[in-house]
């Protein structure tokens, strides 16, 4: 088997713009996921899992919160540019 033509789909564009538009909702969706368990880690991790509570302090927990505040950001970002019809 030749990996090169299976490895292009990887990054290939699609040719139609309901392709294009899938997949940058399926990223969407994958930075959406990020963004919630960063933002529930931060939030009530150390809550549901008190071995959380020594490891991550306050500022690592503001980090987390940051992120997946970021994170929900550049899902707007990528919505944003969905194709028109």
């Amino acid at each position: 088997m030749r990996w090169g033509p299976f490895l292009d789909r990887l990054w290939r564009r699609p040719p139609t713009r309901e392709g294009r538009n899938e997949q940058k909702k399926s990223l969407a969706a994958l930075f959406n996921a990020l963004a919630i368990t960063t933002v529930a880690t931060g939030l009530i991790g150390p809550a549901l899992n008190p071995a959380l509570a020594a490891s991550l302090q306050m500022a690592d927990r503001l980090i987390l919160v940051a992120a997946g505040v970021a994170a929900h950001i550049a899902v707007r970002a990528i919505l944003w540019s969905l194709e028109d019809r």
